[in-house]
This record gives C-alpha cells, sequence and structure tokens, in this order.
C-alpha cells in the first residue's frame, strides 16, 4: 500500500482514508501536490505552473477516496484547524472570526465565506504592504469587514429574511500597492449553496 499523495510504502492496514470533496477541499488550501509527483511532469516538458494545473485537474476529477499516510494526513489536520480556509477557488471560509463578531451572523448562524475579490482587495495584508502602503494587520482588517457587516445585518435582518440580500459600505485602505487612505468599498452579502450546503456570501456589490 502507498500513500495517494507522495507515494510513500504504507503496512497493510495503516493509513487514513478521505473522501474525495474533502481531498478537493484541501486541494484548494494547499495541499496534496507532492514535488515528486510534479517532477515527473516538469521531466516531461511541462512548466512547474503547467504541471501543477494538469495535476489538480486530475485529482479534482477522481471519485475515489484518498488514503494518506500519518504525515500527509498531519498536514491535512493542520489545513482543517486554520481559521480561514478556501472552501472552494473563489470563497475562502471566515466563519469562526464570524462567530466572535456574532451580531447578525449569530442571528442567521449559517458559515460565513468572503469571495477571493474582497479577500485580496479588503483583507489580505502582508509586512510587504505595510513596507509599501501604510501599517495595516489583516486580522483587523477582516475584523472590520464582518463587524460592519455583522452589525448592519442584525439591524437588517428582518429585510435580508425577506430579500436574501444585505448591501454595506466598508472603509479600507485598498491593497493595491499604491493607496494610503481609506476608502468606501460597497459589499453585498447573501446566501450562496457552496458544495451542498448553504452559506453567508460576502462579495464586492457590483
Amino acid at each position: 500500500m502507498r500513500c495517494d499523495v507522495c507515494n510513500v510504502r504504507m503496512p497493510i492496514g495503516s493509513g487514513e482514508r478521505i473522501t474525495p470533496e474533502i481531498f478537493v477541499y484541501l486541494l484548494d488550501n494547499g495541499f496534496g501536490l507532492d514535488e515528486s509527483n510534479i517532477k515527473m511532469f516538469t521531466d516531461a516538458g511541462m512548466s512547474r505552473s503547467e504541471a501543477e494545473s494538469e495535476l489538480k485537474e486530475q485529482y479534482r476529477s477522481s471519485n475515489s477516496d484518498w488514503l494518506l499516510c500519518s504525515t500527509c494526513a498531519a498536514k491535512a489536520k493542520a489545513i482543517s484547524e486554520r481559521t480561514e480556509t478556501w472552501v472552494t477557488p473563489d470563497y475562502i471560509s471566515v466563519t469562526r472570526t464570524a462567530e466572535e463578531v456574532g451580531a447578525g451572523f449569530i442571528v442567521l448562524g449559517a458559515p460565513v465565506a468572503i469571495s477571493r475579490a474582497v479577500w485580496e482587495e479588503c483583507v489580505e495584508w502582508t509586512d510587504r504592504d505595510s513596507e509599501h502602503q501604510t501599517y495595516q494587520e489583516q486580522d483587523a482588517r477582516l475584523w472590520d469587514v464582518l463587524f460592519t457587516g455583522g452589525t448592519t445585518l442584525q439591524l437588517a435582518i428582518n429585510q435580508f429574511v425577506k430579500e436574501r440580500a444585505h448591501r454595506y459600505p466598508v472603509l479600507c485602505v485598498l491593497r493595491d500597492g499604491i493607496s494610503t487612505d481609506s476608502v468606501t468599498v460597497n459589499l453585498l452579502m447573501q446566501g450562496k449553496q457552496i458544495r451542498g450546503q448553504s452559506w453567508l456570501v460576502i462579495e464586492r456589490d457590483g
């Protein structure tokens, strides 16, 4: 028996099995692309990005369970314990922080996700961004987006239940390599099905 990710040999009956759905979730969060598998494609003439894309496409099409060795299983567990994880390539889960915020999020009780566009523009922030633009903390930026959304949602909860949408503005420094002052960004919160589950997602409005 061999691990389906790193190909290491394992004793019969050992390892941990995960479903294809869970594996794709892990794949979206940077798990599953072993260097030995990438090398097979690059040795055949592919670029690294082409090799990674080809592997991801193959892995996503698999309908079989994945068998992981103890090392790979530990890596997968570490990903699942992160505060923010990508539930698809387009949406990142921020449910744990939303639960801390409470307010309207607690009333609805649904998992919460932010679109990639909102995350990259209004939340994500590195030390390099602070050097080139202005000092910010990523956790504080995420809190601003969710706190403003959760508190305004609570005030308009009846309207949300009726229209299934909540629009609100938030002030943030855009992550564009230039801006140093906050601007108003209009966001849209609405229900959306993601992998068969009902989520509350936050996207750019328009």
